[in-house]
C-alpha cells in the first residue's frame, strides 16, 4: 500500500483542481450547458479512477505481461459503459442532456490524462 501513497496524493490535489474547475463551471457556463448532476458526476470520476488504477496496479504485480491486456480491456469496457451512461441519460432527460453530456465528457478527458499520466509515473519507478 506504501507505492500507492504518491497516487492518492496526487489524486488529492488533481481532484483539487477538478473542484476548482467545477464550481467554475457552475458559475460561468451558459446555463444550457451545466448540469444539476455535476458534483455526482466529479464524484464518479474520482471513485471510478481511483478503482480502476487500483486493479491495473495490483494486475500488473501478478503478471506484469498482462498489464497491456488489461489496460486496454478496461479502456474499453469503461468507454462502452461510459457512453452508454451518457446515451441512457440523454434518453430519459432529453433537455438536459447537451449539459450533462459536456460535462461528463470534459471530466472522461481529464481523469482519463490523469489516469496515463499516474500509470506511466507509477511503472518508471
Amino acid at each position: 500500500m506504501s507505492s500507492l501513497k504518491p497516487f492518492y496524493i496526487q489524486s488529492l490535489i488533481f481532484s483539487f483542481f477538478t473542484l476548482i474547475f467545477l464550481f467554475l463551471w457552475n458559475q460561468y457556463a451558459s446555463l444550457r450547458f451545466q448540469t444539476n448532476l455535476s458534483w455526482i458526476v466529479w464524484l464518479f470520476f474520482i471513485i471510478s479512477s481511483t478503482l480502476i488504477h487500483l486493479f491495473l496496479v495490483k494486475s500488473s504485480v501478478k503478471e506484469p505481461k498482462k498489464f497491456i491486456v488489461n489496460f486496454m480491456l478496461v479502456t474499453g469496457i469503461k468507454l462502452f459503459g461510459y457512453l452508454t451512461l451518457i446515451l441512457v441519460y440523454a434518453l430519459i432527460k432529453r433537455e438536459a442532456a447537451l449539459g450533462f453530456t459536456i460535462f461528463f465528457l470534459v471530466m472522461y478527458l481529464l481523469y482519463s490524462g490523469f489516469e496515463v499520466f499516474t500509470l506511466l509515473r507509477h511503472f518508471k519507478k
